[in-house]
């Protein structure tokens, strides 16, 4: 609804979804089954080159039941190594957009939208729930 200087935007630009894709460069670096000690994720994240390409960034335009494409818009790269934080782990959160106030704005994209009814949870905790990792 603004751009990056808060000045208001009266037709706001913006993707049906998002798709992050792990670049090719660090893909292999991880095993695809879960290990048997899950410190091994904080291992094997310690071993991932600095200023390397975490992710290409893909994003939607529209649903693709209604000729929507997917066009790269960026990546995410790392600015040095990664570290483990105290304030990572207690203090960094992301607000996250309802899709509900996009919809709001693109009334044609409802069709195309799953619902999901859970009892209030987060969708990520219901995931991590069903996968005993919570």
């Amino acid at each position: 609804m603004h751009d990056q200087k808060g000045k208001s935007i009266s037709n706001p630009v913006f993707p049906f979804e998002l798709e992050f894709r792990p670049n090719p460069s660090v893909t292999a670096m991880f095993s695809s089954s879960k290990p048997s000690n899950l410190m091994q994720y904080v291992h094997d994240l310690t071993q991932v080159p600095a200023n390397v390409d975490l992710y290409d960034v893909y994003a939607l335009d529209k649903p693709s039941q209604i000729g929507g494409n997917f066009a790269k818009i960026g990546s995410i790269q790392l600015d040095g190594k990664l570290v483990t934080s105290k304030f990572g782990d207690e203090n960094l959160f992301f607000r996250h957009q309802f899709m509900n106030d996009d919809l709001k704005l693109h009334p044609e994209w409802v069709p195309y939208t799953a619902s999901y009814k859970l009892g209030g949870k987060c969708p990520y905790q219901t995931m991590l729930e069903e996968l005993d990792l919570a």
